[in-house]
């Protein structure tokens, strides 16, 4: 409230016009337009991306998987 209402001036033209404006030059500048979610590990709890995790398994515990088979 305060960054859109510092500095009126004494006489406000087109009011549309000039929220609009200042809206624009105040607000903080937009995220990436793409956010890649995270996942945990199914057997550790690690975060990781999707890819990272085939299965559902980080490398640590896919390695204890393959150690542990017959």
């Amino acid at each position: 409230m305060r960054a859109l209402t510092a500095g009126l001036p004494e006489q406000v033209h087109s009011p549309g016009a000039f929220v609009r404006r200042r809206l624009r030059h105040k607000l903080p500048p937009q995220l990436a337009a793409r956010r890649q979610a995270l996942v945990e590990c199914t057997g550790c709890g690690v975060p990781g991306l999707p890819e990272r995790l085939p299965d559902g398994l980080c490398k640590g515990c896919q390695g204890a998987r393959r150690r542990h088979r017959p």
